[in-house]
């Protein structure tokens, strides 16, 4: 499952998705610049580099030392974009995986950066990776960037989008084929809606489902957990499921949001739908549930998410 995982990155067409993504890219690019001279001289390790962008990053910025970790192919790309920028004897590209790389990096690092986030912030995500990297290699004191991450979630009307996903089937090409339409409700059901959604759309003020801090989680902290969630109803309209995001807090202030109204990234939004619709009245309905996610035995990197009201 793991190499299949690390396979799945040797496709440039991730990487450029990642790299198009300016505000993922450039949260990075600002995190490092706002440590100044805190990064001169220092030892940096990149956990997951892909194409060495934040390793890069962290040279330009005054690095003395950076070690980019990468176990998929893309890695062999990665040395020669080391190379065409003249950074060769500063940034050290390593294809391995970060729990085999205690052979070769035989010192302890000032700072771990890491794009480690997946949907809904745990889907297909590194973190665990991190917390190795963490474990084996930060001096105490040291940096981890991003250094908190944070899941939100609030009820939302996803109307429009279930509007266009049904009304599909009214009229193809001429032809009525309404009998998938039940297919399309059972299919949204199967697993979260990955789309950019409007803040408008949200019934309710977010709540915190999860925080996460880089320095001091422990990997049973990820294996399962629940939150009840209390939501009154701000908005008149339908509640179709629970819409979740989440944002990482780097050091000096750097926020990386991918919360609705915020400019889009690759990951866009979660949503649960719901089997049953429900009614949003304005400060009289409330819209509590309680969220679950258990971490799957077969893929450590998926989880099983359930929604109880």
């Amino acid at each position: 499952m793991a190499d299949k995982y690390f396979e799945s990155y040797d496709d440039i067409n991730v990487h450029r998705l990642m790299l198009e993504d300016k505000p993922r890219t450039e949260a990075y690019k600002k995190a490092f610049e706002s440590l100044g001279k805190d990064l001169k001289g220092k030892v940096v390790l990149d956990v997951g580099a892909g194409t060495g962008i934040l390793s890069l990053f962290a040279a330009k910025c005054g690095a003395a030392r950076v070690y980019a970790v990468e176990a998929s192919g893309i890695a062999a790309h990665t040395q020669e974009v080391v190379a065409e920028n003249n950074l060769q004897e500063v940034v050290r590209v390593l294809q391995c995986k970060i729990e085999d790389a205690g052979d070769i990096i035989k010192e302890k690092v000032d700072v771990i950066v890491s794009e480690w986030m997946g949907f809904y912030l745990l889907h297909e995500s590194m973190l665990g990776s991190v917390l190795t990297a963490r474990d084996m290699f930060l001096k105490p004191g040291g940096l981890i960037l991003p250094r908190t991450a944070k899941l939100y979630a609030s009820p939302i009307n996803m109307e429009k989008y279930c509007n266009d996903r049904f009304m599909f089937w009214t009229d193809v090409y001429g032809f009525s084929m309404q009998t998938f339409i039940a297919a399309e409700a059972q299919a949204m059901l199967g697993a979260p809606v990955i789309e950019n959604v409007e803040r408008m759309s949200l019934l309710s003020e977010p709540q915190l489902v999860k925080e996460i801090d880089c320095q001091t989680a422990k990997p049973e902290d990820l294996k399962a957990f629940s939150q009840e969630l209390k939501f009154v109803a701000r908005k008149e309209g339908i509640c179709h499921g629970f819409c979740f995001w989440f944002d990482c807090h780097f050091e000096n202030g750097v926020v990386l949001s991918t919360a609705p109204g915020k400019p889009h990234t690759h990951w866009k939004q979660a949503t649960l739908m719901l089997p049953e619709m429900l009614q949003s009245i304005p400060n009289v309905v409330r819209l509590d549930c309680k969220v679950g996610f258990v971490q799957s035995e077969a893929n450590e990197r998926q989880y099983q998410i359930t929604l109880e009201m």
